[in-house]
């Protein structure tokens, strides 16, 4: 198993919790979701416990790439979060289970069974109205839609504050690629400045403050 947390208390509690269970080894730690990335090809954990606010890449985005780089990966996502377009996207993206992480203690443990069967396991606190919504295949009204993972990761960065260089970097792409995503990303969302973008992101809940 991988833990992905950006803080280390939440990490070393979920450590010792998943020890008890006497059966789960840990193979890795991640701070962010680039190093849940690369932990996720590297070691091919057959679980990985995934937050979804994290410094650079959000768990959200970062649900993709671990699914490609180790496809048999099952992704339990541990989250504060009990907002409807949270649980959808991380579903859609293909985590296989959603945990509040006010209810994890009691619940880690079954949800750490019913994946590795190829089971969803989702917080019962999750209401019904969401894991309907989810199953439909309506289309929620959130912006975020209109944007691509890669645009989403740039938004993401520069609202954080990095410049296009350091943003570049990071992705390891071209500063003029960064340049041509955030113009794509101020098109589709009518945006202007940085200070606009840095709004929607945390409207959006993509940052916090």
């Amino acid at each position: 198993m991988v833990l992905a947390d950006d803080h280390d208390l939440v990490r070393e509690g979920i450590a010792r919790l998943v020890e008890s269970f006497g059966n789960i080894d840990i193979v890795g730690q991640a701070g962010d979701g680039y190093e849940a990335i690369i932990l996720a090809r590297n070691k091919t954990p057959d679980i990985m416990l995934l937050d979804i606010t994290m410094p650079k890449l959000r768990g959200i985005e970062a649900i993709c790439e671990i699914r490609k780089a180790s496809p048999l990966t099952k992704i339990i996502v541990v989250s504060m979060h009990n907002k409807e377009r949270y649980i959808k996207d991380c579903m859609r993206n293909g985590a296989s289970a959603y945990l509040l992480k006010v209810s994890a203690v009691h619940e880690l443990k079954s949800a750490i069974e019913y994946v590795m069967k190829d089971q969803i396991f989702l917080s019962p606190a999750i209401s019904r109205n969401v894991v309907q919504d989810w199953l439909s295949d309506a289309k929620t009204g959130s912006s975020q839609n209109q944007l691509t993972v890669r645009e989403r990761e740039i938004l993401k960065l520069i609202a954080e504050g990095h410049s296009n260089k350091e943003t570049a970097a990071i992705l390891f792409i071209s500063p003029k690629t960064v340049e041509t995503h955030r113009h794509r990303i101020n098109e589709k969302l009518n945006l202007g400045s940085v200070a606009d973008l840095v709004r929607y992101a945390i409207k959006e809940g993509m940052i916090t403050v």
